[in-house]
C-alpha cells in the first residue's frame, strides 16, 4: 500500500512539474511577443494600447494581456501541485485540490452544455461554426489568420471546412487574389494554377473540419479525464499526508516530556529500563586520598603492631585483626586526634572497616 501511495505521489509531481514548465514557457514567449512582436510570426511591433484607431494592434494587445493572465495562473496553479507533492504540505496540496475541483467542474459543465445544445456532435459543430466564421476574415493583415490557413490546409490535405465542397466557401472571402477561387494553399503539391479552376486532380476538395475533429475531441474530452485522474491522486496524497501528521501527533502526545520536543532521546528510555548495570568501586590502588602527611598520621593513629599496607593486596592492614581497630564515632583511646584537613577515607578503607 505503501509503495501505490509513493509512486501515486511521484506521478503526481512528474505530471504537475513538466505542464509548470510547460506553462511557464508559454508565458515567456509570450511576454517575448509583447516585446519583440516584429521579429515573431505575428510580424508588427505590439504597443501597450487598446485604442480604437489601430484596431489590429487592440486585438494582439488583448490576446498578449488575457494569454499573460492565463499563462500566470496556470503556472502557479501547477506549481502548487508540484511542491505540494513534492514537500507534503497539506496546505498545498488542499488548494490545489480547491482549485482542481473548480477547473474540473466548470469543463464537465461546458461538456454538458455543449452535447445539451448541438447534440452528439457537438464538436464538430462548433468547430464547422467557429472555422466558417474565421476563414472570411483571411488576408494578409490578419497575420494569425492568414498564417493559420496557410499551415492547416496543406498539413491535413484540405481545403476549406465541411466535407462536401469545403472548397466553396473561399467565396465568401475577399482576401484572395483576382479571380482566384481558392488559396495557393489548396494546391497539391506540383500544382501551381489550381486557384482558378480547382479540380481533383489539382487541389483538396474536402474540407478541413472533418479532419482535425479527432484532435480536438481528444483535447476536448481528454482535459477533464486528466483532470479528474489528478483530482483523485491529489485526494489520495493529500489523505496520506494528513494520516501522516495525525499519527506524529498522537506519538507526540503520548511521549514523555524528554522526548516531545526532541528527536535526540529516541530509544534513550528503553536504555533507562533494560540496563541496570553500575560502575564498579575503584580499586585502592586508583583511589588514595590527597593528603602529603596521610601516611604519617595512619601509622601515628595506628594501634601498635599495624602498619599500612600500600601493595593493593587483600587489605589495608598486614597484621592484627581488623576487629581490633575501633570503629564508629569513638576515636582511638591514644593517638587519633581529628583533624580538619585530613582527607576522607578511601572506598576500600571504608569496606574493611565493616
Amino acid at each position: 500500500m505503501r509503495c501505490c501511495i509513493d509512486l501515486i505521489k511521484f506521478l503526481l509531481f512528474i505530471a504537475n512539474f513538466l505542464c509548470f514548465l510547460g506553462f511557464a514557457g508559454l508565458l515567456a514567449g509570450t511576454v517575448y511577443v509583447l516585446l519583440n512582436g516584429e521579429n515573431t510570426f505575428i510580424g508588427q511591433n505590439i504597443e501597450p494600447s487598446l485604442s480604437s484607431a489601430d484596431p489590429t494592434n487592440a486585438t494582439y494587445f488583448s490576446f498578449i494581456i488575457i494569454f499573460l493572465v492565463i499563462f500566470s495562473f496556470f503556472a502557479l496553479f501547477t506549481c502548487l501541485g508540484c511542491c505540494g507533492a513534492a514537500y507534503k504540505s497539506g496546505c498545498m496540496l488542499g488548494s490545489f485540490i480547491i482549485i482542481l475541483f473548480v477547473l474540473f467542474g466548470g469543463s464537465v459543465g461546458a461538456v454538458v452544455f455543449l452535447h445539451t445544445q448541438f447534440g452528439w456532435q457537438a464538436v464538430l459543430q462548433v468547430l464547422i461554426q467557429e472555422m466558417s466564421r474565421n476563414l472570411p476574415t483571411f488576408r494578409k493583415e490578419n497575420v494569425l489568420t492568414y498564417k493559420f490557413w496557410n499551415w492547416i490546409q496543406p498539413t491535413f490535405s484540405c481545403c476549406g471546412v465541411e466535407e462536401v465542397n469545403g472548397w466553396k466557401i473561399w467565396s465568401t472571402s475577399d482576401g484572395l487574389q483576382t479571380n482566384w477561387k481558392v488559396p495557393e494553399a489548396c494546391c497539391k503539391e506540383g500544382e501551381k494554377d489550381c486557384m482558378y479552376e480547382p479540380s481533383s486532380e489539382t487541389a483538396y476538395l474536402e474540407g478541413c473540419a472533418p479532419q482535425i475533429v479527432l484532435y480536438v475531441q481528444v483535447l476536448f474530452y481528454g482535459i477533464p479525464v486528466i483532470m479528474f485522474v489528478s483530482l483523485v491522486f491529489a485526494f489520495v496524497v493529500s489523505s496520506s499526508v494528513s494520516s501522516s501528521e495525525r499519527r506524529r501527533k498522537a506519538t507526540n502526545d503520548h511521549a514523555p516530556p524528554y522526548r516531545a520536543h526532541s528527536q535526540y532521546s529516541i530509544g534513550a528510555d528503553d536504555d533507562f529500563q533494560h540496563h541496570h548495570s553500575y560502575p564498579t568501586a575503584p580499586s585502592h590502588s586508583d583511589n588514595l586520598p590527597y593528603n602529603p602527611h596521610y601516611e604519617q598520621e595512619m601509622v601515628a593513629a595506628l594501634p601498635t603492631g599495624y602498619h599500612h599496607n600500600n601493595s593493593g593486596g587483600a587489605g589495608i592492614y598486614s597484621a592484627g585483626h581488623i576487629g581490633n581497630y575501633p570503629t564508629g564515632t569513638v576515636p582511638p583511646p591514644h593517638a587519633h586526634v581529628p583533624l580538619l584537613h585530613q582527607a576522607p577515607p578511601s572506598y576500600n578503607e571504608v569496606v574493611y572497616r565493616k
